[in-house]
């Protein structure tokens, strides 16, 4: 595996999830498009992550939302 293997493998999260620069972006893009090495974890990640969307598809009960939001204030502004 090389160094730009490496490098796309640990950006795979951070690409699928749509949180890199648009540089980034397309190193990632393009090495997966190029790489057959890469493209088979790549299609497993974004199938799987395709997979838990639509088995997770329901609603929280309001009280669990709350109780979430809660601990994330708490979590942002401290004790």
């Amino acid at each position: 595996m090389s160094r730009d293997c490496d490098e796309a493998l640990a950006n795979l999260y951070l690409y699928l999830d749509s949180e890199l620069d648009q540089v980034s972006i397309h190193k990632v893009k393009t090495h997966l498009e190029e790489c057959r090495g890469c493209d088979a974890p790549f299609d497993f990640e974004k199938r799987l992550r395709q997979v838990v969307r639509e088995r997770l598809n329901e609603d929280l009960p309001e009280a669990f939302v709350m109780r979430l939001r809660a601990v994330l204030a708490l979590e942002i502004t401290g004790p």
